[in-house]
């Protein structure tokens, strides 16, 4: 049975005096005199938290059905017992908590952790009380926080699990305010970044020429719409990276309080895609050659068959040797397109020999001088070969010198003003390297980005398109690799990589 407020204190309620942070409300002071002590007993006993009521001497007089629930967990309720004396026990009868909380005349709260004892967490208060008369009393809540503790740890596993969503995000997410500034990023952006986001303008890591796509696209999100575009970001080592962008509202009670972006990197599969258009159109290319080939075959195949039948009917030394021309015509294109077969068949590298690459070079070079020797009043050209001693590759000589030659006419071409160019070999691991640099004006690097595909030039009407498309096939064919590095107004260099041709070139690199 809960204990009730023993007799001689129950006169007192009705006159209580209470202050606004005392534990009785306004409405106690108000009550009238003749209310009487059981209807308040009554009420304080219905409160769902422990209640816990001390006299002036700091002992219990009054405990409800929910204070001695709790006490019983611990030891029984009596009248009369001692603050220590309770299932907040502090072990110090000289330091209680009502004592403390009555001498200092202010609250005072603590929290009990779930033990065996008290089962779930609890929360403590300790109100002072001031009576009419002067006396000193307390007034104890004990408020079970369970559910409370139970929540939060809801909030905290889930946010946790929220957080390790996003950390673990392929894309780069970023939330941003009403006025386009980065509030959060997750770890995937932390890392693309490597610097504080925090407090900038998301535009700000965006190249000009996607600011008014982004601008336009943060706007709609403001205004409730999902947006979706493709974008170029800037990334600290001012490289750029494109990115597939979602950008979507962030609601709060109903009202658009910020915007989400989430980036996905799509750079590499932009560049995969490019590369299989390439090769798409190289082989569209080839296709081409070899069926227009075939058939211009066959024709000159009739060409010198006609040829030969006249050969052998006619006797005038005139009509002879136009015959002959013919034939030798005949004989040269027919040649030609052989090469153009070949080029067409990138599938196979039977039948290639060791080339040394320095001969190469060098033979190259003596073809190519007279397209760079200037008269003495016109800008100058200078060379400046470098070869690192014999490299052994396997290839076809004729080819590799078509792409040498290709190389070192583009390379003269691009400096009308005169300048340096170098041409060099080198041996690596598993590969002989070959490279044409130049002084010239160089190229941007969306100009890079497409020099091998058929038809693209930038010689204007002068240039056809195919020399740096057919010696990319060329290099492809031999299993090797061709790029380009420039710059505007920095020159170029192309480097040539061709796998090496036997062991002895190794050794030779080895040594």
């Amino acid at each position: 049975m809960p204990l009730a407020i023993r007799r001689p204190f129950q006169p007192a309620f009705p006159a209580l005096s209470c202050k606004p942070e005392s534990f009785m409300a306004q409405e106690f002071k108000n009550l009238s005199s003749d209310i009487s002590a059981e209807l308040l007993n009554s009420a304080l006993q219905a409160v769902t938290d422990g209640l816990f009521i001390f006299d002036n001497n700091r002992r219990l007089i009054f405990a409800n059905p929910q204070a001695a629930a709790l006490q019983s967990k611990v030891a029984r309720l009596r009248l009369g017992s001692r603050c220590c004396e309770m299932l907040w026990q502090t072990g110090d009868n000289d330091n209680c908590v009502v004592d403390r909380a009555v001498d200092n005349g202010h609250k005072l709260e603590f929290e009990i952790p779930g033990t065996a004892a008290t089962d779930r967490p609890i929360l403590v208060t300790v109100q002072p009380l001031k009576l009419e008369s002067g006396l000193l009393g307390a007034l104890v809540v004990a408020h079970d926080i369970s559910q409370l503790r139970q929540a939060e740890a809801e909030a905290i596993s889930y946010r946790s699990f929220m957080a390790n969503l996003a950390d673990r995000s392929p894309d780069e997410i970023y939330a941003l305010d009403t006025v386009g500034r980065v509030t959060w990023i997750n770890q995937r952006a932390e890392i693309g970044n490597a610097i504080t986001l925090l407090g900038q303008r998301f535009t700000d890591l965006i190249t000009v020429d996607f600011r008014d796509t982004v601008g336009s696209a943060l706007d709609r999100a403001l205004a409730g719409e999902d947006t979706q575009a493709e974008i170029r970001a800037i990334r600290p080592d001012d490289t750029d990276r494109d990115f597939e962008a979602h950008v979507s509202p962030l609601w709060k009670d109903g009202e658009v309080d910020g915007v989400i972006v989430f980036l996905h990197d799509i750079t590499e599969r932009k560049r995969t895609h490019e590369l299989v258009s390439q090769s798409d159109k190289l082989r569209a290319v080839g296709e081409l050659a070899a069926g227009v080939a075939h058939n211009l075959n066959n024709s000159l195949t009739v060409i010198k068959g006609r040829a030969q039948l006249l050969q052998m009917k006619t006797t005038d030394e005139t009509s002879l040797k136009s015959l002959k021309v013919i034939n030798e015509a005949v004989e040269d294109g027919s040649k030609t397109l052989r090469r153009i077969l070949e080029f067409a068949r990138r599938d196979s590298i039977q039948g290639f020999g060791p080339i040394e690459l320095d001969e190469l070079i060098t033979t190259s070079i003596e073809i190519a001088r007279p397209k760079w020797h200037r008269k003495a009043d016109q800008p100058q050209i200078e060379l400046k070969i470098e070869c690192n001693g014999p490299v052994y590759i396997k290839g076809d000589s004729a080819e590799i010198r078509e792409v040498v030659l290709n190389l070192i006419f583009n390379a003269v071409d691009a400096m009308p003003d005169g300048g340096v160019m170098e041409v060099g070999t080198r041996g690596e691991i598993d590969s002989g390297c070959f490279w044409v640099a130049d002084t010239g004006c160089g190229m941007p690097p969306e100009t890079v980005a497409r020099i091998f595909e058929p038809f693209f030039t930038t010689k204007g009407a002068k240039g056809t398109g195919l020399g740096l498309s057919a010696s990319h096939g060329i290099i492809s064919r031999h299993g090797g690799e061709i790029f380009a590095v420039s710059d505007p107004g920095e020159g170029t260099r192309f480097e040539v990589r061709l796998p090496i041709s036997d062991t002895i070139s190794r050794s030779i690199i080895s040594e």
